[in-house]
């Protein structure tokens, strides 16, 4: 299990925010996650912690995700940082 940090654009941030998709998904991928919002641009960022990175692997290239992608207004690149265990 790792974390991992997802950076994206978003075109419509109140669009992205109400989004209630995310719970189902990510609940299924990770143990916890959180969201933040880059102040003054649509840009967020997303740290899943204790993520099965195979199941995240599958689930970003699954219909499912796309199709929530698309409905939360997810602009790609979805930049994607894998932690380093034991690096300082």
């Amino acid at each position: 299990m790792a974390n991992v940090i997802a950076v994206h654009s978003v075109g419509e941030m109140d669009t992205w925010l109400a989004a209630d998709n995310r719970a189902p998904i990510f609940e299924r991928l990770c143990d916890r996650y959180r969201l933040f919002r880059m102040p003054d641009q649509s840009k967020v960022a997303i740290i899943w912690e204790n993520v099965d990175l195979e199941k995240l692997e599958a689930a970003l290239a699954s219909p499912e995700v796309a199709s929530a992608k698309a409905k939360d207004t997810v602009i790609d690149p979805v930049e994607i940082f894998v932690e380093v265990e034991g690096a300082r």
